[in-house]
């Protein structure tokens, strides 16, 4: 079954092993709690919840954190995203009482039109205020509107602060506000400010969106009515973030609310967590109490979805806090500490009863988890790296061409994955938008029938599709301008497609490296790191050329021995690296001249997309992760916990969803082949396995796992797998 997912990964240079022991089946997140991660900072120090007490001094105690139904008793509305900073409505957003507007004074479209229109281009004009219009004459929201209208790019500052003050002025303020994000200026209706960012605009009297001005405080209050800073105490809270199933950003912003901190400020953090797991990882706030925080601590109490065997809702919790004179910054992370349940394993044997049942599983087993810790994995860039239609590079590779129409295509294209039906839509009548209509000698119809086409599927890209969402706004406001589209795609995203390329290109040479020159050693005319300075030693951390020296192995130094495949890395395509020499070096110049790229064309990237350089990086071809750790079991419901949550050791709480048995401890179940042990309901039982490791930053779980299981890693592949399948044994 795996061979056709094998074929998909081939396509992305993902094809080679570093070692060559059997694998096995395993059902790996079937729910988030089996994936746990916690942050290593530079100094080693591992992101743990270990207490949710404030510490000596503070004048809280321990937060109540068990006065909540049991999770499993959650309706499905809990489990939607619904955080209210504490049940005291002395919380509450003042926004509710102090930014109400007088929604009887009658708005003088005309005059916001024209006042507009001496700021911007008259049709731009017309739109926004025909949007502002459209919305304040139908002031219930609707979920599946656009809630703000993006001014194209605006280059003199002057021009920008005239739009914000025109905004804040008596004749909008009443019906829009306005905030920035990635340079642009966007517009919101009045009735969806309370989805707009806390960090990113000011209301017309200067304070925040929480109720707060400029400064952090909350309104009303004066910089006198806070106690002045100890001047003894370090200037930052330095605390563990836990959550659970939620992604950082969305934990930080509910940090922020809740705590009633400065949005400018915000919580600084090393290292961005996935959504869909159990992550803890260190952060920072400038001069806050401890005190300040433990509201979000109240939020939702309980031991979180790690204990339950229906699963939980999102968690987000605060410990160990300390203060300290040194901010977290981003990259000054070590790397991370995971511990991966894999359930049902499978090794595709049949045995006579289950003792050997459970020694051949237990072999399999061992064998793999010691190959991962001795030998590695090769350190491709996983799947996710080209998202979930897997054509993020191709965008890249026709950005670096300098076709914006055709990577526009492909961004708006139909997809593969499942869509809603009115996106799918969407993309049809996008990909049918010249339809009868000859685009090479007719250019002002074709430029109509774009116009009318994105300005009628606009409203059908929802939030998460906010990629669609700008191509699609910029081209109805000018039809046949792909550039300008492209550029008005967040410059994150538009690093990301070109990262994607790079990293293809990665993955490729990487495989054909293996393939020709093993993974045990490293050979004449490979790229080797003779220097990789630390952040903390004037580095670039995680990613970027800073403080690395590099050299391309003489026979020599292959014959003297002097390096080994542990210093062997490839480099990402860019300006400023060294490329390896001998067949790696081929592999590149051949995969380059096939897409019709030049490496010259990496270095014009910054003449077209000011934004962007893409100098390169180097990355090891062979990561080695470090603690390596296993465990395996035998369990009996498919689903039952497995391993224990920061959140549940927190607060004492055992795993009892079912009797759990490890067989590394349990001699019953390891007894030798020729002495028959009887087991409770062994038809019953299945194998699982925890396996932990560390990892540095950029190396991929998922890649490791395919190591370790020699199966694929997609999502795909993941769901045609069983959680209950018994252990296979003929009974005497």
């Amino acid at each position: 079954m795996s061979d056709h997912y094998d074929s998909v990964e081939k396509k992305f240079g993902i094809s080679a092993y570093a070692s060559p022991h059997e694998g096995f089946a395993a059902v790996v997140k079937a729910r988030y709690s089996d994936f746990i991660v916690h942050e290593v900072d530079l100094h080693g120090n591992v992101a743990r919840l270990g207490s949710l007490e404030v510490p000596e001094g503070g004048s809280a105690s321990k937060v109540n954190a068990t006065n909540s139904k049991d999770n499993d008793e959650s309706s499905s509305n809990d489990r939607k995203r619904k955080l209210h900073a504490t049940s005291d409505s002395s919380t509450k957003s003042s926004n509710d009482v102090q930014d109400k507007v007088d929604e009887t004074a009658p708005i003088d479209w005309d005059y916001c039109k024209k006042e507009c229109a001496k700021l911007l281009d008259e049709t731009v004009a017309e739109e926004l205020i025909a949007f502002l219009q459209f919305h304040t004459d139908q002031p219930i929201p609707k979920e599946d509107d656009t809630k703000f209208y993006a001014l194209p790019l605006i280059s003199d500052k002057e021009t920008r602060r005239s739009i914000h003050q025109l905004v804040k002025s008596t004749a909008m303020s009443s019906v829009a506000r306005a905030d920035n994000h990635e340079g642009r200026i966007r517009v919101w209706p009045i009735k969806y400010q309370a989805d707009m960012p806390a960090d990113t605009f000011t209301t017309s009297n200067g304070g925040g969106k929480n109720g707060k001005n400029p400064k952090g405080n909350v309104r009303g209050s004066r910089d006198g009515d806070r106690p002045a800073w100890p001047k003894d105490r370090p200037d930052f809270l330095r605390f563990v973030v836990y959550k659970e199933n939620v992604d950082t950003s969305t934990a930080l912003k509910d940090i922020v609310r809740i705590g009633r901190l400065n949005p400018k400020r915000g919580v600084a953090f090393a290292g961005m967590k996935d959504k869909r797991g159990v992550t803890s990882q260190f952060c920072s706030v400038y001069r806050v109490e401890k005190e300040q925080l433990l509201a979000l601590n109240a939020h939702r109490a309980g031991a979180g979805g790690g204990n339950s065997i229906k699963g939980g809702h999102n968690i987000i919790r605060l410990g160990n806090f300390s203060y300290s004179s040194e901010e977290v910054k981003l990259g000054s992370l070590a790397g991370n500490r995971f511990d991966i349940v894999l359930r049902n394993v499978d090794v595709g044997e049949d045995a006579d009863n289950f003792v050997q049942m459970s020694a051949i599983v237990k072999q399999r087993l061992e064998k793999a988890a010691r190959a991962l810790q001795q030998v590695g994995f090769i350190n491709y860039f996983g799947m996710q790296r080209f998202g979930k239609s897997n054509d993020t590079h191709e965008v890249g590779m026709a950005i670096l061409k300098g076709d914006y129409e055709s990577a526009l295509d492909i961004i708006m294209r139909e997809k593969d994955t499942d869509e809603l039906p009115r996106v799918v839509e969407a993309r049809k009548k996008w990909a049918n938008r010249f339809e009868g209509i000859d685009v090479k000698t007719n250019e002002d119809a074709a430029r109509d029938a774009e116009m009318k086409c994105a300005r009628s599927i606009l409203n059908d890209f929802g939030r998460f599709l906010g990629v669609e969402k700008s191509v699609v706004g910029s081209l109805s406001r000018k039809p046949r301008d792909y550039k300008r589209a492209y550029t008005s795609i967040a410059k994150n995203m538009r690093s990301m497609y070109l990262h994607a390329y790079q990293s293809y290109l990665w993955n490729m040479v990487a495989s054909h490296r293996i393939q020709t020159g093993g993974s045990t050693k490293a050979i004449t005319g490979d790229v080797v790191l003779i220097e990789d300075k630390s952040l903390a030693q004037g580095g670039s951390g995680t990613s970027g050329l800073k403080g690395k020296a590099v050299k391309v192995l003489s026979e020599d130094d292959f014959k003297n021995e002097k390096y080994t495949i542990a210093d062997v890395v490839l480099p990402l395509v860019g300006s400023k690296v060294c490329y390896p020499r001998g067949p790696s070096g081929d592999k590149f110049d051949e995969l380059l001249k096939k897409d019709g790229i030049s490496k010259a064309d990496f270095a014009k990237i910054g003449l077209i997309d000011k934004e962007i350089a893409l100098g390169g990086d180097y990355r090891k071809i062979i990561c080695k992760p470090s603690d390596v750790s296993f465990e395996i079991m035998t369990y009996k419901e498919p689903l039952q916990p497995l391993i224990q949550t920061d959140l549940m050791k927190s607060m004492g709480t055992e795993i009892t969803a079912a009797p759990i048995s490890s067989s590394a401890k349990n001699s019953d179940c390891l007894a030798s082949n020729e002495e028959v042990v009887t087991c409770d309901d062994n038809e019953s039982t299945i194998f699982g396995m925890v396996i932990g490791f560390s990892l540095p930053p950029s190396s991929y779980a998922t890649i490791a796992l395919r190591e370790l299981t020699k199966r694929p890693t997609s999502s795909e592949y993941q769901s045609k797998l069983e959680l209950n399948r018994r252990v296979s044994t003929q009974r005497d």
